[in-house]
């Protein structure tokens, strides 16, 4: 039974009686949730359950959906109470006024006419049924001195404070038997991550805030997100805090149930992107997983780590953790498995690193493949990088698009080559590259702030096929026709017209997995031109941004 924890306060037993059911005489009954609550200024969670002694038939009250009480036109609201002299009890008719929580708990409430019994004094505790449904959707919980109305907490603010009502409301979109599965996962957690922090990292620095009071469980950040925030197209923060969570749990079987759960339940519940992206036709067809690495504001060294599959053309989130930059690798390399998945078992797989344009240097294609695997990740699958802030940039975005329609008809990849003493300014090389549809292949890492202006230039350009290698080269700028001929940059960038040129650039990547195979494999005393190949493919049709929210929903 469920009523008003300042109906009950300071017992624990209590004796209960069924008006409509009055052969059943007084039942005891031990208060299991709110006997401690205490009145204060603001009366926060005044909810209460007992625990019949015995059972009865009595049919269960069916609560309605979230967000139920409130329609328009208004819907008839009724609640059963026992005002003084009323020993049978009287019902009341009244309506929400609006959806809008007060102080972020209550529901007001407001007679049905002017001329309906107002809420008085022993309405306390008594359900709020929507009147064409049967389905309770509050419970009083006070009367307004004047007016005639009071307050109402609604079912979602009932489970907040009774989480063992989290398979008796309805959530569209959300089977509850799957909630209160992560319920109970959530409630074996208690001691492993604070919720505050949970959710300040699923969510980020433009997070609607939480709870007057702040989070009350992990459990309560859980139905907050599912209930109280609008996620972004294409996200499930909600499945991001499971993930969240098990990444901490200390209990292995937990661990593994939380992640099962976020990963399960987000095709199902994620929202669809705005508007589905064209999938480009001819070449291969990509299944892609797109791991996104961000820096954070939480710390100097801090990243937030997304992984998203692309079907049908919209990216779903399948985990998102903010992390330290020494653990990326490790976790990367053990939820790829979570994001396989989930890809579309009609294409290939493409794994596509998303990074800051000073780690599009780091060595992804050469991490282990899993745990239990030291393969270089590279030789398992075909593995790109993209520039993020590129990727951030719908003008650049546009322009990449532009030249992969004039890319698509190509049988072969023209390459642009930048040898590694090139001393060209900067700016002139983006508009030189401007509007080509070719490829670029440059001599020498960006390592210093020649070579990285230079690879700039080309991001700058929307050139959407970029390749380097990571070793360096010891030619200087003033070089002689020897030196350029035994140059490591001037090989490299042969090799690249040699072996890559005839193929069309939408089947690179296929081709570079192949090359980084040989150059792992290979025994040679000089290391294979393509040990330390980094390639730029970004196919904006494969990989859609996942779209976020410019500034906070809420301001």
């Amino acid at each position: 039974m469920m009523t008003c924890a300042h109906v009950v306060a300071g017992v624990e037993r209590a004796q209960v009686t069924f008006a409509q059911y009055p052969d059943l005489g007084t039942l005891e009954a031990s208060v299991i949730v709110g006997a401690g609550w205490q009145e204060s200024e603001q009366d926060r969670g005044d909810v209460a359950v007992l625990e019949l002694d015995r059972p009865v038939v009595v049919r269960p009250a069916r609560f309605g959906a979230v967000h139920a009480a409130y329609a328009h036109p208004a819907a008839r609201l009724t609640a059963y109470g026992f005002p003084r002299s009323y020993d049978e009890g009287i019902l009341g008719e009244f309506r929400s006024t609006s959806d809008q929580l007060i102080a972020g708990e209550w529901l007001q409430l407001e007679a049905w006419t002017g001329y309906s019994r107002p809420l008085e004094e022993g309405f306390s505790g008594a359900a709020v049924v929507r009147e064409e449904t049967g389905e309770v959707v509050g419970m009083v919980t006070a009367r307004h001195l004047e007016g005639g109305g009071g307050r109402m907490l609604p079912s979602q603010a009932l489970v907040r404070y009774w989480p063992g009502a989290a398979n008796l409301v309805s959530l569209p979109g959300h089977n509850r038997q799957t909630l209160a599965r992560l319920r109970d996962l959530l409630q074996q957690c208690v001691a492993d991550c604070a919720p505050e922090a949970g959710y300040q990292s699923v969510m980020g620095p433009l997070a609607p805030p939480p709870p007057v009071g702040g989070f009350l469980s992990l459990w309560d950040v859980a139905w907050f997100l599912l209930t109280e925030v609008t996620p972004s197209p294409g996200t499930a923060p909600w499945s991001a805090f499971a993930a969240y969570v098990a990444d901490r749990a200390q209990d292995p079987a937990v661990r593994r149930a939380l992640h099962a759960w976020a990963r399960d339940g987000l095709p199902a519940t994620a929202p669809a992107a705005l508007t589905a992206q064209p999938v480009p036709g001819g070449g291969p067809t990509w299944s892609p997983i797109l791991v996104e690495v961000e820096r954070s504001g939480a710390d100097r060294d801090a990243y937030v780590v997304s992984i998203y599959v692309i079907r049908g053309g919209r990216a779903q989130l399948v985990v998102s953790n903010t992390l330290a930059g020494r653990d990326i690798q490790e976790y990367v390399r053990e939820r790829l498995d979570d994001a396989f998945l989930q890809i579309d078992r009609d294409g290939d797989e493409l794994i596509a690193f998303a990074l800051p344009r000073d780690l599009l240097g780091e060595p992804v294609d050469q991490w282990p493949t899993s745990a239990d695997d030291p393969t270089p990740l590279g030789c398992s699958s075909p593995v790109v990088v993209m520039d993020l802030s590129r990727r951030r940039q719908p003008r650049l975005q546009f322009k990449i698009e532009k030249v992969w329609q004039a890319l698509d008809l190509r049988p072969g990849t023209t390459w642009h080559r930048v040898e590694c003493g090139s001393s060209q300014d900067p700016a002139k090389l983006t508009v030189q590259l401007g509007g080509r549809e070719s490829a670029v292949g440059y001599g020498a890492p960006p390592t210093t702030d020649q070579t990285r202006g230079l690879l700039h230039a080309g991001l700058n350009a929307a050139v959407p096929v970029i390749a380097w290698p990571r070793s360096g080269c010891s030619c200087g700028q003033n070089r002689d026709a020897s030196a350029a001929h035994s140059c490591a940059g001037t090989r490299f960038l042969d090799s690249l017209e040699e072996q890559l040129a005839s193929l069309p650039p939408s089947d690179l990547p296929h081709h570079i997995r192949l090359l980084r195979g040989e150059a792992f494999m290979a025994e040679e005393s000089e290391p294979h031109w393509a040990t330390d190949l980094t390639i730029v493919w970004e196919d904006p049709r494969w990989f859609p941004e996942a779209h976020i929210y410019p500034q906070s929903p809420i301001s």
